[in-house]
């Protein structure tokens, strides 16, 4: 397959990497900062055609999947206009950071026959998927995931668009804790309610978002799954998911696992889930995502998957205190493309 990526900033040398560990090419590569490109060439190599306008390589490349690595508020325009070529996409998180754009990605998925992916890829974690084996079949009843970062003002300031309601869609919710909210709703399934609380308390004057967030979801059991985000710590601490069924009690702290008071290890005691390398999740996801493009199967993280996620946040940031119905937003989000 011919790949292309849009967006060669930090995320774009795990696509190339997972590209080529696929056994696929990537021929053309998209920036509007030339001085990404060299980075690029070393990576795919110089037969890697370099664009500044990400249209003008869709017109002149014959491509079969492509890559979008840029800033949030793009990601719904890119998608659309690859998916009107019918070409095949593999996008960054969020999928999209408002419900106009999620009811527009969704009529072009409707009327194209290209696949759409979402890069949710702690879901492809050996120990996420170790959690998800065990809870199968299982009903859980109560479940928190936690996010305690630092993310400052050199951050933020480092591009433009980072830190902004208009641009990023959000701040550590649809950024950096969208990950978590994922898989507890991967394994609680859609909630019925939620009610939000976001703050700014160290970020005043440098973003105009939540540097946090705090989320109580209630479940179709009756259930709650909560959520605790934040960048406001002079650290960045492991992400922690707990869940709780009837029998069994689980914490993922990073890559170690505790499940029902003892730590889950090897026959010979070590840890069975060491330190995963950053990219890891990337690499496994783009294999399985290429691999059922080739076989023709369905992948598991397409739109309707990816939007589920977005609908959470965005109710999330809808409640500031007062409790919304998922369903409710849901409703919203579809009757956005009828008002567009």
């Amino acid at each position: 397959m011919r790949a292309a990526i849009i967006g060669l900033g930090a995320i774009s040398p795990l696509h190339i990497n997972a590209i080529q560990s696929a056994g696929w090419q990537v021929v053309a590569a998209c920036d509007t900062d030339a001085a990404r490109f060299e980075r690029a060439i070393k990576m795919a190599g110089p037969s890697c055609s370099m664009y500044a306008n990400y249209k003008e390589m869709l017109d002149r490349e014959q491509l079969d999947v492509v890559h979008i690595c840029t800033p949030h508020y793009l990601h719904a325009e890119m998608i659309c206009e690859c998916l009107d070529r019918n070409i095949h996409v593999l996008c960054e998180k969020p999928v999209a950071i408002n419900a106009v754009q999620l009811g527009l990605i969704e009529e072009h998925v409707r009327r194209t026959k290209a696949r759409l992916a979402v890069c949710q890829q702690n879901r492809f974690n050996a120990s996420v998927r170790y959690l998800k084996e065990l809870f199968r079949g299982q009903e859980i009843l109560a479940a928190s995931g936690t996010l305690c970062w630092q993310r400052d003002a050199s951050y933020y300031n480092s591009a433009q668009w980072r830190g902004t309601l208009l641009q990023e869609g959000g701040g550590v919710m649809i950024n950096q804790a969208l990950h978590t909210l994922d898989l507890l709703q991967w394994f609680c399934g859609m909630p019925r309610t939620v009610i939000g609380h976001g703050a700014n308390d160290t970020l005043r004057g440098v973003i105009d978002v939540e540097e946090s967030q705090f989320g109580v979801f209630t479940m179709q059991n009756g259930g709650r799954f909560v959520i605790q985000a934040t960048n406001a710590c002079s650290h960045s601490f492991p992400v922690t998911v707990m869940l709780r069924s009837a029998n069994t009690e689980a914490v993922l702290i990073g890559d170690h696992m505790i499940v029902n008071g003892t730590f889950v290890t090897r026959s010979d005691g070590h840890p069975l889930f060491g330190k995963e390398e950053w990219g890891v999740g990337h690499i496994n996801l783009v294999r399985e995502y290429y691999a059922c493009l080739r076989e023709g199967k369905k992948f598991p993280i397409d739109f309707y998957e990816a939007r589920k996620v977005v609908e959470l946040i965005l109710a999330l940031y809808a409640s500031q205190g007062k409790e919304v119905s998922i369903r409710a937003m849901e409703a919203n989000c579809k009757a956005a493309l009828s008002v567009r």
